[in-house]
C-alpha cells in the first residue's frame, strides 16, 4: 500500500475529527457527547469506505489496511477480516452509509447557529479521504470515481440546499413586511384572532387515503386487520363484554423509501379517529434522539422522547442502531431498557413503531428478554416493482404540475431495469424517484432558461426525453437522443417533378428470364 495515500486519508480524517470537536465544545452535539461522537465518525468512516470499496469490486489486502488504520480505531475490525467478511460487514452496516450523515447535518446546523464554516470542511476533507483510499491499490478505476463523484456531490447538493433554503427564508421575511402583507395575514385568522385549524379527516377518508397509496397490498391488508380489531373490540367494550388483553406495538421491516413513515403516520391519525389514541401524533427518532454520552442521561432522554408521543405513536426508525454489537461505553442497550418499562407503563395510549431493515432486527429484537415479548404485529414493506415506481413518479409530478412524456418515461424505465441489486439498495425506492422527479425538473430548468422565443404554459408543464436523458446519463446522450429524433423529423425528399411515383415510374426488378408480350 502507498503510504502517500494512507497519510493523506489519516490527515482527511484528522480534519474531520476537528469538525467534531468543534461540534461538542460549541455545545452542538448535547444529544451525543464527545465520546460517543468520536464512536459515530469512525462507524461513518469505516461503513463508507468498504461500500467505496463494494463499488470497485472486492477489496484487496492494502484497502482493508487503510480502512482498518485510518481511523482512531478499527471499530468494525476489518484489520483482522478476510475480503469476503469485510464484504459482509459492509452490507451489515450499510446505512451508517447512506443518505445525509448525522454529523454532517450537526455541522450544518451549528453553521446555522454559530455562522461557522464546518460543514464544508466535512464535506471537503470527506473527498479527499475517499479519494485517498481509491488510489491506495495505484488504480482508481471508473466505478470507484462514480461512486465518490456521485456520493460527494449528493453532500454538496445538501450544502447548496440549505444555503438556499435560509436565502429563501430570508426572501420571506422581507415579503412579510411589504405592503399588504399583514393584510394577507389577517384575512388567515379567525374572527376571535386565533389562527383557523384545518379540519381533520374523518377516519374513512383516512382509510381512503391509505388504500389510494401505490403498492403496499399486503401492508394495507395488515393495517385494515388492525383497524377492523380495534373496531371490534369497542363494540365489545360498549357491551359490557371482555376485551382480550393485547400488544398493538408494531415492528416495520423493509428498505429505505418504502412507505414505513407514511403508512405509520397514517395509522396515528386513523386510531385517533377510532378512539384508540388521544391525541394521534407521531414522533419521529432515531438513536439520536434515544441516547446519549454520559451515565444516567440516557433513560432522561428516552423518557423525554416518550412522554411528548403519549397519546400517538413513536416511531424509532433504524432502532437495531440501538443493540449495536461491539461498541464500547454504549448506551443504547439502556435506552433499550428504558424503553420497555415505558412502553408497558403507558401501553392504553401509546403504540411504539420500531422500524429498519429486515435482517438487521432480529439483533434488536432478542437484545432484551422483554422487548420481543412487546410486539406481537410484523409488517414487511417490500421494495417497490418497476410499474409501481413509475406510477409514484407520475404521481408526484401530477402533484406539483407537471407532466412527464411518455419518451421521458421510458428513459427512466430504461434507468431502472439497468440498475444491480446495490444499486436497488441505494436507489431508496420512492425517495429515489422523488430525487429523480427532482433531477428531472432541474434539467428542465436548464433547457428552458437557453429557449429562444416564447416560453408556454405547456412547455413549462413538460418534462422531456432530453430533460430525463441530461438528468440520469449526462448531456452526450441527450445530444445523442436529439440528433436521432431531428433526423427522424425531417421529412422525405419529393421527386423533382413534383408528381407521385406510380408503379409505372418505379424501377423495376430485373427478371431472370427476357419478359415475352403476348
Amino acid at each position: 500500500m502507498e503510504i502517500k495515500e494512507l497519510n493523506k486519508g489519516k490527515e482527511a480524517y484528522r480534519q474531520m475529527s476537528e469538525c467534531c470537536d468543534q461540534l461538542v465544545s460549541s455545545g452542538n452535539w448535547q444529544r451525543v457527547g464527545k465520546s460517543d461522537i468520536r464512536l459515530f465518525l469512525d462507524m461513518y468512516v469505516q461503513s463508507l469506505l468498504l461500500k467505496l470499496a463494494m463499488a470497485g469490486g472486492t477489496p484487496d489486502k492494502s484497502m482493508l489496511t487503510y480502512i482498518a488504520t485510518v481511523p482512531s480505531r478499527d471499530i468494525l475490525q476489518i484489520g483482522k477480516a478476510t475480503p469476503e467478511q469485510a464484504l459482509n460487514i459492509g452490507f451489515k452496516n450499510r446505512s451508517f452509509a447512506e443518505g445525509t450523515p448525522l454529523l454532517l447535518r450537526c455541522c450544518q446546523a451549528m453553521d446555522d447557529k454559530d455562522g461557522t464554516t464546518s460543514a464544508q470542511k466535512f464535506v471537503d476533507a470527506l473527498s479527499r479521504l475517499l479519494y485517498a483510499a481509491a488510489e491506495v491499490d495505484g488504480d482508481l478505476n471508473g466505478k470507484e470515481l462514480q461512486f465518490i463523484t456521485s456520493y460527494a456531490g449528493a453532500l454538496r447538493t445538501f450544502l447548496l440546499t440549505r444555503a438556499a433554503g435560509r436565502h429563501a427564508g430570508v426572501q420571506e421575511e422581507i415579503r412579510a413586511e411589504a405592503p399588504g402583507a399583514r393584510k394577507d395575514a389577517e384575512k388567515k385568522k379567525t374572527e376571535n384572532g386565533k389562527a383557523a385549524e384545518p379540519e381533520e379527516k374523518t377516519a374513512d377518508e383516512l382509510v381512503a387515503e391509505l388504500d389510494s397509496l401505490i403498492g403496499l397490498a399486503d401492508v394495507k391488508k395488515e393495517v385494515h386487520t388492525l383497524i377492523n380489531l380495534i373496531k371490534v373490540r369497542k363494540m365489545r367494550e360498549e357491551h359490557g363484554l371482555k376485551v382480550m388483553d393485547m400488544s398493538f406495538h408494531m415492528v416495520f421491516t423493509g428498505n429505505p423509501g418504502t412507505g414505513k413513515t407514511t403508512v405509520a403516520r397514517l395509522v396515528a391519525k386513523i386510531y385517533k379517529q377510532l378512539g384508540f389514541l388521544s391525541q394521534g401524533q407521531l414522533i419521529e427518532t432515531d438513536r439520536s434522539g434515544l441516547v446519549a454520552g454520559y451515565v444516567g442521561q440516557t433513560a432522561g432522554k428516552v423518557t423525554e422522547v416518550v412522554n411528548s408521543a403519549i397519546g400517538g405513536i413513536l416511531f424509532i426508525d433504524e432502532a437495531y442502531a440501538l443493540a449495536r454489537k461491539g461498541m464500547d461505553n454504549d448506551f443504547g442497550h439502556e435506552a433499550i431498557d428504558t424503553l420497555v418499562k415505558l412502553m408497558e407503563d403507558h401501553r392504553d395510549d401509546l403504540v411504539v413503531i420500531v422500524a429498519g431493515y429486515t435482517d438487521l432486527m432480529h439483533d434488536f429484537l432478542t437484545s432484551n428478554p422483554g422487548l420481543i415479548s412487546r410486539f406481537n404485529k410484523y409488517i414487511d414493506f417490500p421494495d417497490y416493482t418497476d410499474d409501481e415506481l413509475m406510477g409514484i413518479l407520475e404521481m408526484n409530478a401530477k402533484k406539483q404540475g407537471y407532466k412527464v412524456t411518455e419518451e421521458a418515461q421510458k428513459v427512466v424505465r430504461e434507468m431502472l431495469k439497468g440498475m444491480t441489486m446495490s444499486d436497488r439498495m441505494d436507489f431508496g425506492n420512492a425517495r429515489g424517484m422523488r430525487n429523480t422527479l427532482e433531477k428531472l425538473v432541474q434539467e428542465q430548468a436548464n433547457r428552458l432558461a437557453t429557449t429562444k422565443g416564447e416560453i408556454t404554459k405547456e412547455m413549462l408543464q413538460e418534462l422531456t426525453e432530453a430533460d430525463a436523458r441530461t438528468a440520469l446519463y449526462g448531456e452526450e446522450e441527450a445530444a445523442k437522443a436529439q440528433a436521432e429524433a431531428d433526423a427522424k423529423a425531417v421529412p422525405a425528399e419529393e421527386p423533382k417533378d413534383g408528381g407521385t411515383d406510380t408503379p409505372a415510374q418505379m424501377e423495376m426488378p430485373a427478371s431472370e428470364e427476357p419478359v415475352v408480350c403476348q
